[in-house]
């Protein structure tokens, strides 16, 4: 008869192994999930064994223990406690004294469980006795069932306190690895559709901020040129720290986590910023700020540094492993992106190269590029090796058919010329049956020449020895045709077809060295056109380059066969004469082109006049080779341009100690501002209606640390050239806007004249550097007008607009200088907002005496008043042109008739003592200042920053 058990546990799994493990050893199973349930069960059928859990809803098991032991019917039933909750001494020793016969803890080894059964239910039949009952009494093992259930509840408490804790922060790190992934797959979309990396930057900052929950995201680029750290994108509040640290530099110790980061070219890492040695010196402003935790990842583009994503979090140790990985697989990505972006700008960069080509070279490439190879296949035999095979390429590169090439030698594409250089390296590969490669000349079977850049290899059989020869026919005719044309124009300047500057110098060298053998004579003229820019400027760069062609061919009709014309760009070229017997020869060559230069020239219905300045060195005096020749001649022709233009100069040796001079001037005025060596006097000017003097024109001097004045046209040019007139021209600016604020403070209210130069003009900056002066200097905008040459002007028509109409918003006033030399376009009159017309001296000094001149400066005064602008009379020198000004209507008048330019101190003197006597004539006035006065010529040739 089969031992009936009964199972009782709340869990299915348990139950199920037990039963399944009961049944496979003969055992009939009853099951309980409770104790109560177990109760009903047993009370309707008694079991033979009982095994129990302990830890149950309803019933739990000590419970049923202590119930059926106290059951008569049931208390000889063996009871056995299988366990996995309570498995300490003291809980196996009450249930023993509650009088469990066995005591059990899961897990088991099936065996040992069996066994222990066994061994329960054997002791059980062989014992006289009745099964185990209690051994102590009910309120001790109450009390002890309570202590310990306490002790396990106790314990089941701590642990799930300690779960829920544990879940919370896997919750916390879920929700923080869930908001970062989110930002990364963000993060990815922006990368995959951004227009620019402006643009990612932005949505990076805003995404890690928003989605990634940090307090600031901030990305900077370094600037190549100042090696600072520029800040292209941030979101999040931007604390004070990060003003007070910019800008940011890779030299010097770091003082932030950027810096640091892009000092070692890795990412820094830091969740407890406070504790960072190195950041102590701001411990202070991280404290304000709230940053605890920062993650810093330099961006690096083709291994170059570019930048860096800074990210910060009010957190500490916010950034954990996986965190981490994150961020770094996100800055990676950026990297890419970034990379991806520039890949962009350079392929659209070349292909904007591509497209601007010339369309012979593009046909020519995709000539190439479409071409196909052929492929001709040949069996090794012991002397010859026919042709087996060619495909389609091959027929139609040689013109060949199939038919006409099978068992003949490939050889016979060579035609007569068996001897090639590359014919020895295919035999060479054939006898040694080895891979070869050479580039052939080849011919059709019209007997037209190809290129072929033949390869060959081997094919080998399964015994490694080589049967065939498999060749690959590249027609590269068209590639060489192309290097040839590329070699053309490496030698050829394209809009002249002159000699370009490579080919003159090997020209000029094979001259020099014919001449050295001979006994002979060189000469290097070096041509500039006179004032080419104003033709380009007016008329525009297409008649400019139809001009040059039509020099070039004049350059070219008058010379000889060995002579060689070049053209080295723009509007310069050069001339060489070869084998000159005498260099007596040379002025009248020299004479004579500059005469054909000077013809008038009839182009797209126009006829303009040209001239040309010509520099001369003479090979063997002046010069032993092609580059000494030529720096020599350039130096002779910018005298020859001093000199007046449209005239020719020899080359000599007291020029290179000019450009010395030219050069230790410009090292000189490059330390002008710092060692103040720069000053400004001021010209004033009288209204001619009312005798007052209402403006000053500002004009720079240099008063160099010998004490030497150096006069204006000696150094202005230098410093337009130089590029140094910008910051001659701010210090010009502020010192005049202080200047003429101090004077109202001492209630002299003048309205003080500034000149640009054209770099000034084209400076971005120049808005912002002008309201910078007005308010460092709190003069009014009112007080402070700019004078401008129409050149800077229509130099660029469209961003000399907007520069104008963003000085007019400031309330400034502007000035056109030198009015009536430059373009003189009624267009830009009407379109530009100008306040004032200077006339040039040129027409002021001839009013009186050349009715032209009159006629001129009547009109420019009569389309003034019309526009509503104000006139000024500039260098008036005598009382009659002054007359002459007042009587045309013009407004103001400006010159040494009335003042020279003065020193601040004196021109205040200068215009108190005229409110107190305006009545003084001028030339008494005159007269007082004649002792420092210029001569009466010099304003001529000093211009606007001498004095008008």
């Amino acid at each position: 008869m089969m031992t009936h058990v009964l199972i009782v546990d709340d869990r299915a799994d348990n139950r199920y192994l037990l039963r399944m493990l009961l049944q496979g050893h003969g055992f009939a199973v009853e099951e309980a999930q409770h104790g109560r349930q177990a109760l009903e069960l047993a009370r309707a059928v008694a079991p033979d064994l009982i095994i129990s859990d302990l830890l149950m809803p309803v019933m739990d098991g000590y419970t049923l223990l202590r119930e059926w032991k106290a059951d008569e019917a049931l208390r000889g039933i063996p009871f056995i406690v299988y366990t996995a909750t309570y498995t300490q001494p003291r809980d196996e020793l009450l249930a023993l004294d509650m009088g469990a016969d066995g005591f059990i803890v899961k897990p088991t080894e099936p065996g040992i469980f069996i066994n222990r059964v066994h061994a329960v239910l054997q002791a059980a039949s062989q014992s006289t006795q009745p099964a185990q009952t209690p051994m102590a009494s009910e309120t001790v093992t109450l009390k002890v069932y309570n202590d310990v259930l306490i002790a396990k509840l106790e314990k089941r408490s701590a642990e799930l306190e300690q779960r829920v804790a544990e879940l919370k922060l896997a919750q916390q790190q879920i929700l923080r690895l869930n908001r970062l992934y989110a930002a990364l797959s963000e993060t990815n979309q922006a990368i995959v559709h951004a227009p620019d990396k402006e643009y990612l930057f932005a949505e990076l900052c805003r995404i890690a901020v928003q989605r990634g929950g940090l307090a600031m995201a901030w990305v900077g680029l370094l600037d190549p040129d100042s090696g600072e750290l520029v800040s292209v994108a941030r979101c999040g509040v931007e604390p004070a720290l990060a003003t007070k640290l910019t800008p940011m530099r890779l030299q010097g110790a770091p003082r932030f986590p950027t810096e640091i980061a892009m000092g070692q070219g890795t990412p820094y890492l830091n969740n407890d910023l406070l504790a960072d040695p190195a950041l102590a010196p701001i411990k202070d402003d991280l404290l304000q700020t709230g940053f605890q935790s920062a993650a810093c990842f330099p961006l690096y583009v083709a291994q170059r540094l570019i930048g860096s994503v800074s990210l910060f979090a009010a957190e500490k140790d916010f950034f954990d492993a996986e965190l981490t990985a994150l961020v770094i697989e996100m800055a990676t990505d950026i990297s890419f992106a970034v990379s991806n972006f520039e890949k962009e700008v350079q392929r659209q960069q070349a292909q904007e190269r591509l497209w601007a080509s010339e369309e012979s070279a593009r046909l020519n490439s995709r000539a190439v590029e479409a071409s196909a190879n052929g492929i001709v296949i040949v069996e090794i035999t012991e002397s010859e090796f026919p042709i087996i095979y060619v495909n389609p390429a091959f027929e139609r590169i040689t013109g060949y058919s199939a038919q006409e090439v099978y068992g003949r030698n490939a050889w016979f594409l060579l035609g007569a010329e068996t001897e090639q250089l590359g014919t020895a390296e295919i035999q060479s590969a054939l006898r040694e049956q080895r891979e070869g490669n050479a580039t052939l000349r080849n011919y059709r079977k019209d007997g037209s020449l190809f290129w072929n850049d033949l390869a060959i290899a081997p094919v080998r059989n399964a015994a490694g020895e080589s049967t065939h020869f498999v060749g690959i026919i590249n027609d590269i005719t068209e590639r060489k045709q192309y290097e040839e044309q590329l070699e053309r124009q490496n030698n050829q300047d394209a809009l002249t077809g002159l000699a370009s500057r490579s080919l003159l110098k090997d020209r000029t060298d094979m001259a020099i060295a014919y001449a050295a053998r001979h006994h002979r004579s060189v000469a290097l003229l070096y041509v500039d056109l006179d004032h080419f820019k104003r033709i380009n400027d007016s008329l525009g760069h297409a008649f400019g380059d139809a001009v040059l062609r039509a020099v070039a061919a004049r350059l070219v009709a008058g010379m000889r066969d060995g002579d060689i014309v070049a053209r080295l760009g723009g509007d310069d070229f050069v001339v060489v004469l070869s084998d000159l017997g005498s260099p007596q020869d040379v002025p009248l060559l020299a004479g004579k082109i500059l005469e054909r230069i000077a013809r008038p020239l009839s182009l797209e219905g126009r006829e303009i006049s040209l001239a040309a300045s010509i520099g001369l060195s003479l090979y063997p005096q002046d010069g032993a080779d092609f580059d000494t020749l030529l720096r020599n001649a350039d130096a002779a022709m910018y005298r020859a341009k001093d000199a007046g233009r449209g005239t020719f100069c020899y080359y000599t040796a007291d020029m290179n100690a000019h450009a010395l001079r030219k050069l230790e001037l410009e090292a000189r005025l490059r330390h002008a501002l710092e060692r103040d060596e720069l000053l400004l006097h001021y010209q004033p000017l009288l209204s001619l209606s009312t005798n007052e003097v209402t403006d000053v024109e500002a004009l720079i001097r240099w008063r160099a640390s010998d004490g030497t004045l150096i006069s204006p046209p000696d150094f202005i040019p230098l410093a337009e050239e130089t590029g140094l007139i910008v910051p001659i021209g701010q210090w010009v600016l502020r010192t005049a806007c202080r200047q003429t604020r101090q004077w109202q403070r001492d209630g002299l209210e003048l309205r003080v004249a500034v000149n640009l130069s054209t770099r000034q003009f084209r400076d971005d900056k120049l808005v912002h550097i002008v309201r910078e002066a007005l308010e460092e200097s709190g003069l009014a905008a009112r007080l402070l007008k700019l004078e401008i040459t129409e050149g800077a002007i229509m130099e660029n028509a469209e961003q000399a607009t907007r520069i104008l109409f963003e000085l007019k918003a400031l309330g400034i006033g502007v000035s056109i200088d030198d009015f009536g030399t430059g373009y003189s376009s009624l267009a830009y009159l009407q379109r530009f907002p100008i306040d004032q017309l200077k006339i040039d001296r040129s027409f002021v000094q001839d009013v009186t005496h050349h009715p032209d001149s009159a006629s001129i400066v009547h009109s420019i005064i009569g389309l003034a008043r019309n526009l509503r602008m104000q006139t000024v009379g500039e260098g008036v020198e005598t009382a009659a042109q002054r007359d002459f000004l007042r009587g045309a209507g013009c407004d103001l008048m400006q010159g040494f008739l009335f003042s020279r330019p003065l020193p601040p101190q004196e021109l205040f003197t200068l215009v108190q003592q005229h409110k107190l006597d305006p009545a003084q004539p001028a030339q008494q006035r005159a007269s007082a200042q004649q002792p420092q006065q210029m001569q009466p010529g010099a304003p001529h040739q000093q211009g606007a920053q001498a004095g008008k």
